[in-house]
């Protein structure tokens, strides 16, 4: 497979923040969209970079976004990180602004084409493990202060879907049952910080064996307990395995574990599980915050028993509470764990084109 990473962009915003980015640049078409792609905690943008070899194909441009305390991206200052220690809603207020204020420029330089009616152009934005939470806050703060009424109506003419890719229950600011017998490497006394990256990697990168499969459907059966998941620390095969010593001095950042961890805290859990509420399942605010906008969820068979399992949940929430919030879609892909986007990227952006068209 050919390997492309194109040179890091970064964006000057407001107050000094800068972002750094990579884009696959437009396809050969008029109707393109635009996928901005969040990544998740330890794991950085340049391992995602796999899809933009196959973004042209399904008449996509992707846009690798580096978060905030990431390669070429502002860090945290002092008073953001007590801000997540605290719980504060306004720390995604902020973040919001900032992600909405990168749309904006993104749209004015490239010229990028609107949304149209039948779904096609404009801009899709796809959290991939915890980057789902930004992507929950920006459909969640439909009373932002710091968004001007201008910006949210101009964004609202580009942005037609959402994806949330592989979250884990932290994503959301839900809670396994007490007393789960799963393995947790957030929650392992025994694992020294210095072991913590490399065993977290090993156990979220692994191919788990399900035993809540069933292989005539080839799906986890929604009636699946904790206790129906694969929960051991590590699986026989993990995508790591495959990555050079380059890959993972790119793709993988130590440093920004420590900050990254802080959002597993009670008190920013309460905010996360506020804002997946007001996002996907409080009809005023996604009626009042881009209420056009649908969102899909993307999981494989074979991930992680805290993404299998949330995404279990986050279905049955879905079909048992009355339809008034918004319109979700459940993508469940036999055989893939949470590194699809390195190992099969090219049905990866096959299954991320259909989320955006074939719903429209």
């Amino acid at each position: 497979m050919p390997e492309v990473y194109t040179q890091p962009k970064t964006y000057n915003l407001s107050g000094g923040i800068d972002l750094s980015f990579t884009d696959a640049g437009a396809p050969l078409s008029d109707d393109y969209t635009t996928v901005v792609i969040l990544h998740g905690t330890a794991f950085n943008a340049y391992q995602l970079r796999k899809v933009h070899v196959y973004a042209h194909e399904n008449n996509l441009r992707t846009v690798l976004l580096h978060q905030r305390h990431y390669a070429g991206s502002t860090p945290y200052t002092t008073d953001e990180i007590e801000d997540i220690k605290q719980g504060e809603m306004g720390f995604w207020e902020r973040g919001s602004a900032q992600l909405a204020e990168f749309l904006n420029t993104f749209i004015k330089q490239e010229r990028i084409p609107k949304l149209t009616t039948e779904g096609r152009g404009g801009i899709a934005i796809m959290g991939w493990s915890m980057g789902v939470v930004p992507v929950l806050s920006f459909l969640a703060t439909a009373k932002n202060p710091i968004i001007s009424i201008d910006l949210s109506e101009c964004l609202q003419e580009y942005i037609g879907r959402c994806i949330l890719y592989e979250p884990p229950f932290l994503a959301f600011g839900i809670s396994p049952p007490p007393k789960c017998p799963n393995f947790n490497p957030w929650e392992e006394p025994d694992i020294s910080p210095e072991d913590l990256p490399i065993v977290f990697s090993r156990w979220i990168s692994s191919y788990f064996d399900h035993p809540c499969y069933d292989p005539v459907t080839k799906s986890l059966s929604i009636s699946a307990t904790i206790h129906d998941y694969d929960g051991r620390p590590e699986g026989p095969v993990n995508s790591i395995s495959s990555w050079t010593a380059d890959d993972i001095s790119k793709g993988i950042e130590n440093d920004a574990v420590d900050v990254e961890t802080l959002k597993f805290m009670p008190s920013m859990q309460q905010t996360i599980q506020e804002l997946t509420t007001q996002a996907l399942f409080d009809n005023k605010n996604t009626q009042s915050c881009f209420p056009a906008v649908k969102v899909a969820h993307i999981f494989g068979t074979k991930t992680a028993w805290s993404i299998a399992w949330t995404e279990n949940e986050m279905w049955k929430k879905y079909q048992t509470e009355p339809r008034q919030g918004r319109e979700m879609q459940f993508v469940e892909i036999d055989g893939w764990n949470h590194f699809a986007h390195w190992d099969y990227p090219q049905q990866f952006m096959s299954v991320v084109a259909d989320c955006i068209y074939s719903s429209a």
